[in-house]
């Protein structure tokens, strides 16, 4: 009862929980995408009302008129061009820097300064009207006959002057290679130095006379605050909602509204968002925004005249999901009131019924963790808990019996199933375990290779069946013969391995090898005959003769070898003289 109080509570303060957060969840993306979709519109709406006032202007009557005067003056200029203009539009202009635009012409009156005055409050007119930053017009060589604007760039040749290397330089180099009618440039956003450093994107296009001639290029130079002012419309955007631009190079192409100051080519963006629009894709998900702040992101590509872009509407999370918080809020507090009166309810309750449930389910835990000494002591009910009391009994039963048979195949995996004794594996492993011992302790042990002498003999002339029942005798006399805590082992056919440890001298080992030569040496009986056995041992010293668990059974192995060279049936130190 009380559990399915609680989780009637607990369902429909998560259902309610959840079916809000869905439901603003969904709403955010939906207003976040149809944002998104403004936005892009937006910006390619704006994008082409440039195209447009491009194509118009280089095609118009008046532009191909003034770049056709221009050049021509151009051509009637002193030779160091770039310097006499600048001297006339730039150093002695008595207007600062930013409005060096407001002078109409130079001082001497040659046919440039004459043309200027005609064509420049035209230009100026135009970059103002359209929010141009700068207007430039070239011909064929890359001479910049004209801007508006008079910067350090003015009468430089834009292919090998000082700029050859700017975005102005590339568009103007991938029109005048193959110019073509009607056929317009974008370059990114990147910074300009002759205009003080700051971004600046460039479009351009190539101008053709009546005659269809390829005459120059007319470029338009745009600053970012118009584009600012698309992305950064906060109608419908919250407190915290932006929409702004990413490059190919992860650097923002629109400025934040969170930030002071430029963003533009100056903040890093390496949101999924971004990578996932750069290629191609769009969506929305939620993640941490270039700020570190938890947002949903809404992206799509923009591609405009081959310019990849990616635009990003984001709003914070924690904006969007604020009346769901709330909500949490008081669900929390209401269930915790609930959880109290249930909580009064069931203690009422526990005393007949959630009381022995508890207690069994401490016990079944003991039992999980193998404890087989533990009491199942629940009081003689007839319910169902009394039936799971008497289930748990049986549990502890079968425990006991898996304990009994998990320690039965233990031994059979680590004795061998003829003699009994230890196997190889397992010997090996004891001897690691006495050898770290005795390094501790500063102790000596004893390892004692142990061979039957022509045992073989006895295999082929009374069979494999009594062999083996030689074996079994055979371990039995090693076994009596040595102390307590000594390990004997069977490591091969008619191989012993005996670890002796905590020795105080060879008077151990020489004891404990006498004492099996001669247990081992009584006879046996095998139809009727008696078999006679001896054993050939050596022995290795820990640490006299080596350290290493290896290096002792080899040594002991090679002083056994020594012992059945001297004689048999006798024990042999490794580089030790024979002991008879």
């Amino acid at each position: 009862m009380i559990s399915l109080a609680l989780i009637s509570a607990l369902a429909t303060g998560i259902i309610a929980y959840y079916s809000a957060s869905n439901g603003m969840r969904t709403a955010a993306e939906e207003k976040l995408i149809s944002l998104l979709e403004s936005r892009k519109f937006s910006l390619y709406q704006y994008v082409s009302t440039i195209q447009k006032d491009l194509a118009i202007h280089a095609q118009s009557p008046l532009l191909i008129e003034s770049i056709q005067d221009f050049s021509l003056a151009w051509q009637q200029l002193p030779e160091d061009k770039k310097a006499y203009l600048q001297q006339q539009y730039i150093h002695t202009n008595p207007f600062k820097a930013g409005q060096k635009d407001a002078l109409l012409s130079g001082k001497d009156n040659n046919s440039y300064n004459q043309l200027h005055r005609k064509y420049h409050p035209v230009f100026r007119n135009l970059i103002k009207a359209r929010d141009f930053y700068d207007l430039f017009l070239f011909d064929t060589t890359g001479n910049m006959v004209y801007s508006v604007s008079k910067e350090k760039d003015f009468a430089t040749n834009i292919i090998n002057g000082p700029w050859k290397k700017s975005h102005l330089s590339k568009v103007f180099s991938i029109i005048n290679k193959n110019p073509s009618p009607g056929v317009q440039i974008l370059s990114d956003f990147s910074h300009y130095k002759p205009s003080g450093n700051t971004p600046a994107s460039f479009i351009g296009s190539p101008i053709f006379d009546a005659n269809g001639s390829y005459i120059g290029v007319l470029v338009f130079q745009m600053p970012i605050e118009p584009l600012n002012r698309v992305m950064q419309v906060t109608a419908g955007m919250g407190e915290t909602g932006e929409t702004y631009l990413v490059g190919s190079d992860l650097l923002m192409r629109s400025d934040s509204r969170f930030y002071q100051g430029r963003s533009i080519l100056a903040t890093t963006v390496a949101t999924d968002s971004v990578h996932q629009a750069l290629a191609g894709k769009q969506g929305i998900q939620v993640l941490a925004d270039y700020r570190g702040v938890q947002v949903f992101s809404a992206y799509t590509p923009i591609n405009i005249l081959g310019t990849q872009w990616a635009m990003i509407v984001e709003v914070d999370e924690a904006e969007v999901m604020a009346a769901v918080y709330e909500m949490s809020q008081f669900l929390a507090i209401s269930g915790l009131l609930l959880l109290v009166l249930i909580s009064i309810f069931g203690y009422l309750l526990a005393q007949d019924i959630s009381r022995p449930i508890v207690d069994m389910t401490d016990m079944m835990r003991r039992l999980s963790k193998n404890d087989l000494d533990i009491n199942i002591s629940v009081s003689k009910r007839g319910d169902e808990i009394g039936g799971m009391a008497d289930a748990m009994v049986v549990f502890k039963q079968n425990a006991i019996e898996k304990a009994k048979l998990q320690e039965k195949l233990n031994h059979l995996a680590n004795h061998d199933s003829l003699t009994g004794l230890p196997t190889r594996q397992y010997a090996l492993k004891t001897l690691e375990k006495l050898i770290k011992k005795s390094k501790e302790n500063n102790g000596k042990l004893a390892i004692m290779f142990v061979d039957l002498d022509d045992f073989k003999r006895v295999n082929d002339t009374y069979g494999h069946h009594v062999g083996d029942q030689v074996l079994k005798n055979v371990a039995h006399g090693l076994s009596s013969s040595v102390r307590k805590n000594d390990i004997v082992a069977r490591i091969g056919g008619d191989e012993f391995l005996i670890i002796v440890p905590d020795i105080d001298s060879d008077r151990d080992s020489n004891k404990i090898a006498g004492e099996m030569i001669r247990a081992v040496g009584n006879s046996f009986s095998a139809r009727s005959k008696k078999i006679n056995i001896s054993v050939s041992i050596g022995i290795s010293i820990y640490p006299q003769h080596a350290q290493e668990p290896d290096q002792l059974i080899k040594r002991a192995d090679s002083a056994m070898y020594t012992a059945k060279g001297g004689g048999k049936n006798n024990y042999c130190y490794w580089q030790d003289e024979v002991v008879a």
